[in-house]
Formats: structure tokens, C-alpha cells, sequence
């Protein structure tokens, strides 16, 4: 069963593991020979935008690999409030879920507007725009709205031609893959946008990548297997540097948009997490036990 709080803000240490333990479950040739497996949420108390990505795009990996549908079981005991969320990521819609239930329940004012999961394997640059488009939609004018563009499209081009690089590792979905959403938090006045992708993580890219002979020193007394800091020194020398070329220029596009505007830019990958705040200047990391099991991009400005 998931954690009650699926948040990696919250409860990153649980969530990941539980994530880990599922990939050991599911990713196994006698693993449904042994029944079927359902999605069950009744568990869920609280779940967070970001971390709901992750577990859909798991889900997804899921039903690729065993060539069938997951059935929604237990929904009886479902919270009405994970029930609700549920729905409006359109989880159930990219899953094709065959026998979930219909929403009953009155319409809330939430604190939170979330959008509908978005996948892919392509980059056009459309579903960026439509993405910042439904946002304005539930939040108004966007600030800094042409970064935010720029931010999304070179995430959606690192999962495209990156992520997927390592030829003998499976990945079980096609290469490319990504996923995005976004929310926006009407008491805190809080923008989000979001991409994920079930590729190698930046960890594992960055040593065959440009930059990665400016990066060694920077992490020369460091633990060679420290994911955190390595996306940090990726971020902080991509901050100080705008004429990178190649693979070293995603990074200051993707935190140009925090330039002028309050909020921050967190990359979630391997065991790795950094987070730049805009107000600081600064890059913290940190390095779990579990890694996610992929990158997750996660931008929030506040307007």
C-alpha cells in the first residue's frame, strides 16, 4: 500500500521506497501469474501534484508491460478528496482504467487547480503552450510566461534525447517518454509546472555530457556517488555561465525565468535533489537512499 502522504516534499523517504518495492513487485515475469493487479488508493490521505506524476507514469510503465488494463479496486473506501484529485489529473484517462467510477460528488472550491496529465514522445512545442495555456485559464496573467515556454521545451528535449540513452537498460516504455501537469495554488497565489520522465536521471548523463570537465573539480572531495550534489554543481555552473552549447545549455534556460520573479526550480533525480531559490540565489542538495526512479522538473513562481 502507498503512504497516506504521497509527497516528496513531506515524505520522500516513504514515497520512494514504496516506489522501489512496487518496481521489485511488479517488473517480474511470475508477478501476475500470481493474480491480478489492481490500483488501490484507499490509503491515500494527501497527495501532491509532482508525486501524483511520478505514480501515474509508473502506472503507465505497468500496463505496458503486462499488455493489459490495471482495475480500480476498493473504491468504496477511496478518500473523497483523492477520488476528486484523481479525476482531475485525468489519471483514470490515461490509464484507460476500465471500471472506475464516475464522480458523484458536489463541486469544491479547492485550495488547489491542477491540470490534466499530459504524455508524450514528441516536442513541438504545442503541448507546452497548451500547458501555460489552461494555466492562465485557472490563474490568470502568467508571469514570465515566454521562460516558462523556453523551461518547458528543454525539459521535454533532455527526456527526448537523453533520458533514454543507455541501450541495454530497460525502460519499458517507448524512448522519449514524458509526462507533465501543472497546478495552481489560489491561496498562495502559486504557479506549478511540472515534467518526469522513467529515463537514466541527469546524475547518470552529466559525465558524458559538455560540462562534465568543468563539473569534476566542483566535486572532487564529494562522494562519487553523491546524485544531489552533482545536480547542484550542474544548476550553479549553469547559473553562472550563458554561453554554454549542447547538452550545457538546459539548465540556464530551464532557471532563466526565476531571474526576475519569486519561486524556485527543483530537479528530483536518481537519488539526487536540488532545489534553487530565486530569493537566496542559492542551490541546496541532498542525497536520499531511495532514488525516484527517473528526473522530475518541477517550476513554482508566485505572482
Amino acid at each position: 500500500m502507498p503512504p497516506s502522504d504521497f509527497s516528496l516534499r513531506r515524505n520522500y523517504q516513504k514515497v520512494a521506497g514504496f516506489l522501489s518495492h512496487f518496481r521489485h513487485l511488479a517488473y517480474n515475469k511470475d508477478a501476475f501469474r500470481r493474480g491480478a493487479f489492481g490500483i488501490d488508493f484507499a490509503a491515500l490521505r494527501q497527495l501532491s501534484p509532482g508525486a501524483a506524476l511520478i505514480l501515474a507514469a509508473e502506472l503507465y510503465r505497468v500496463q505496458r508491460f503486462v499488455r493489459g488494463k490495471l482495475t480500480a479496486i476498493h473504491q468504496e473506501s477511496w478518500d473523497p478528496g483523492i477520488r476528486r484529485m484523481l479525476h482531475e489529473l485525468g489519471l483514470f484517462e490515461l490509464l484507460a482504467t476500465p471500471n472506475v467510477r464516475p464522480i458523484i460528488l458536489p463541486p469544491t472550491n479547492g485550495a488547489t487547480d491542477i491540470l490534466k496529465f499530459t504524455a508524450d514522445t514528441e516536442v513541438t512545442g504545442d503541448q507546452c503552450g497548451d500547458l501555460l495555456d489552461k494555466l492562465s485559464q485557472i490563474a490568470g496573467h502568467i508571469p514570465a510566461q515566454n521562460f516558462i515556454y523556453d523551461g518547458l521545451v528543454e525539459a521535454l528535449k533532455n527526456s527526448k534525447h537523453h533520458a533514454y540513452t543507455q541501450p541495454n537498460r530497460w525502460f519499458g516504455v517507448d524512448p522519449g517518454t514524458w509526462f507533465m501537469t501543472g497546478s495552481y495554488d489560489n491561496q498562495r497565489k502559486q504557479l506549478t509546472a511540472a515534467v518526469f520522465d522513467l529515463g537514466v536521471g541527469i546524475p547518470q548523463t552529466l559525465p558524458r555530457s559538455t560540462i562534465w570537465e568543468h563539473l569534476r573539480p566542483i566535486l572532487s572531495f564529494g562522494q562519487p556517488d553523491d546524485d544531489g550534489k552533482m545536480i547542484a554543481a550542474a544548476m550553479e555552473y549553469g547559473r553562472s555561465r550563458t554561453n554554454l552549447k549542447e547538452r550545457g545549455r538546459g539548465l540556464p534556460i530551464m532557471m532563466r525565468l526565476l531571474d526576475h520573479h519569486r519561486g524556485y526550480l527543483r530537479i528530483v533525480s536518481g537519488r539526487g535533489e536540488a532545489r534553487y531559490n530565486s530569493l537566496t540565489k542559492k542551490v541546496k542538495a541532498l542525497t536520499h537512499h531511495e532514488s525516484i526512479g527517473g528526473t522530475l522538473i518541477e517550476w513554482s513562481i508566485q505572482q
